[in-house]
């Protein structure tokens, strides 16, 4: 997922490399590859309490920057920027990264005990942050309807004004995004459904009620 309600923040579509094949059991242990991908666009990410399209990104964008439309919970589409899926959220972020690009890239490929610390100031009251990533190492966790690989990422926020927070990520390499995060409250956030345009599914109306995802046409619960 930076301000006050942090698990609505937090997502986020956003983190994290190259595809990794899961083909038997006797695999399952094989570190992911960790190099830097993005799901194409158009693919919609649904998870336990949120969902977002992936948009296309200008010819000429930054490598790293990420372009999302929150799709729930909302009650319009919101579209948002952020450089790369480590600062994937629900599109509220105030903050301005101080350091940027150079920073992000040299952190790919993904590698155990690998960090990266950005610097960040918000907009509205001048506050000062430290964010901090560091790559525990692969890790197996359900996403996606399935077990997957993935690059386990732990997330410190330390801001000037005293306040403090943290973030465990599961960045999986074969979705190119988060199959997996925690919110403020240390609950685990799970992916149910990756959806390409042209997949059942795909079109339907989605709202959150009580923390939890729904196709709003049919009030019938994400899986």
């Amino acid at each position: 997922m930076m301000r006050g309600r942090a698990a609505s923040r937090w997502l986020p579509a956003a983190v994290l490399a190259a595809l990794c094949a899961l083909a038997a059991p006797a695999q399952a242990q094989v570190a992911p590859t960790g190099a830097y991908c993005e799901p194409a666009p158009g693919t919609r990410l649904l998870y336990s309490n949120r969902a977002y399209e992936i948009e296309q990104k200008l010819p000429d964008a930054p490598r790293l920057y990420y372009t999302y439309r929150i799709l729930a919970p909302a009650l319009h589409s919101q579209f948002v920027e952020r450089r790369s899926q480590l600062l994937f959220d629900d599109g509220e972020d105030r903050w301005f990264v101080l350091n940027a690009e150079q920073e992000m890239q040299d952190f790919w490929p993904l590698q155990a005990g690998k960090q990266l610390t950005l610097h960040r100031e918000n907009r509205a009251n001048r506050t000062q942050s430290d964010v901090s990533f560091q790559v525990i190492g692969p890790e197996a966790i359900d996403g996606n309807g399935r077990t997957l690989m993935s690059w386990k990422i732990e997330r410190h926020d330390r801001n000037s004004d005293g306040s403090v927070a943290e973030q465990v990520l599961w960045y999986a390499p074969e979705l190119c995004t988060l199959a997996a995060f925690t919110d403020s409250q240390k609950r685990t956030i799970r992916l149910l459904r990756v959806l390409k345009p042209g997949d059942k599914d795909y079109d339907r109306p989605l709202e959150v009620r009580e923390h939890r995802l729904y196709f709003a046409d049919k009030n019938e619960l994400v899986k």
